[in-house]
Formats: structure tokens, sequence, C-alpha cells
């Protein structure tokens, strides 16, 4: 069963004042992205612009929040799935959550096997009450794979790890590109493969996030160490 995915959002109603001027998030033109269909056990990796849609510089952290809506008990299971910052943010500036670097992992402390309506919103690092735009979307969860193939389903296989002067992805579909973040979300470079090869010989030893998009439309992602 598949659920017919709809996105729909609003603004609350309540702001506070913050130095006689109002903090408000949301979340750029195209949302964020999240499927209309997992498996428990599933990573699900997030991308978004947040914009400070308010009458103040904001000069603090940014959360990305989630909950499920429950028909009975409202709002549930609330956390934070990703921060950033701290952020200096003009009017009508925004910033941008890459892929690669916001993410969950789908458990039965917050989802349940079946429907779900999820709820994320942007929010200030400050305990402040603010208008915030908030997402509600339909997520079918259906039941766990085994540990096997949930190893191969949510991650990009690749060998040697660490790497030294290259890695050999494990896939039997094409790579078109592949996207290299640092730790804390920003893009460092973007790499065009020839046979599923990637040279790292010029990569400096740390640690990455690497997003990987195959010919049909498809991505995939993992943490990168290289050991020069």
């Amino acid at each position: 069963m598949k659920l017919k995915g709809f996105i729909f959002s609003l603004f609350l109603l309540v702001s506070v004042s913050v130095s006689g001027q109002n903090v408000s998030l949301s979340f750029g033109e195209n949302g964020i992205n999240i499927p209309d269909t997992v498996t428990m056990g599933d990573t699900i990796w997030f991308s978004c612009w947040v914009v400070n849609t308010g009458s103040t510089v904001i000069t603090d952290n940014i959360l990305i929040e989630a909950g499920r809506f429950d028909q009975t008990q409202g709002l549930t299971n609330v956390r934070a799935i990703g921060a950033q910052g701290p952020n200096v943010i003009p009017q009508g500036d925004s910033i941008e959550f890459v892929p690669g670097f916001l993410y969950e992992v789908v458990t039965q402390q917050h989802y349940l096997v079946g429907d779900n309506i999820v709820v994320i919103w942007p929010k200030v690092g400050s305990p402040v009450t603010q208008t915030t735009q908030h997402i509600y979307q339909d997520l079918f969860v259906i039941g766990s794979l085994s540990s096997v193939e949930q190893e191969i389903t949510n991650k990009l296989q690749f060998y040697p790890q660490p790497a030294n002067n290259q890695i050999s992805f494990e896939s039997n579909k094409a790579i078109v590109q592949v996207q290299l973040f640092d730790m804390l979300g920003k893009e460092l470079n973007t790499y065009l493969l020839d046979n599923n090869v990637l040279n790292t010989a010029n990569i400096e030893s740390g640690m990455y996030l690497i997003n990987a998009k195959f010919e049909d439309g498809t991505s995939l992602q993992n943490k990168l160490q290289i050991q020069h």
C-alpha cells in the first residue's frame, strides 16, 4: 500500500516580539523533501532552504524539528533532526540544509508501521515563540527488512574504507555524479565518474559525507573516511 502524498503548509498566528521586531521562519518555495513510503530502519535524507521572513536579523542556530500528528493526542514525539549555525540571516535572506547533511533513521520511537502524518518546521535555537511554517506530509511505513537488506538499501556502498587514492562503488547502476560535503554539510566539490570509480588522491585526509546520484534519478549517501 502506498499513500497518495499530499503536502500543505500553514503559518502559526502567534508570534513574539523581540526588541520590537518579529521572529518568523519558513521553508523555501520547494518545502522540504521527504518520501511518501519508507521501510522501518530506512534513513530519510532531507534537504531544504530556510528563509528569514520576519522583521529582524537572526543571529542564532537554526533547528529543523519534526513530530508526528496523532488524531487524538495531537503533536507527539517532537525532536530536532538537525541544526546549523550560529547563523547571521538578514531579513529576506536564507540558508540551505544541503542533501546528505540532514537525516533521520525511521525507528519505532518516532514512527508507526502504517500511516503517519509527519510535521516538520524550522525554528531558531533560542527558546522563543515565533511564527513558523509547518509542513504536513503523509508517510507510509512498512515493516522492517533484514539487517543485510537494510544495509544494501539505505547506504551507498564502496571500497576500500578508509580510502586512499581511489574508491570503487558497488552498484549495478551508473553513477552520474558524486557530491562531497564536510561534516557540517558544506558542499566541497562535485565529481563526474568513469566506471563508478572516484579518484581521492587529491582530497585531504578526513571524514566526509558523500552523495551519489544515479542515472535513474535516485541517490544514496554514506560517510567517507580518507586516510593518506
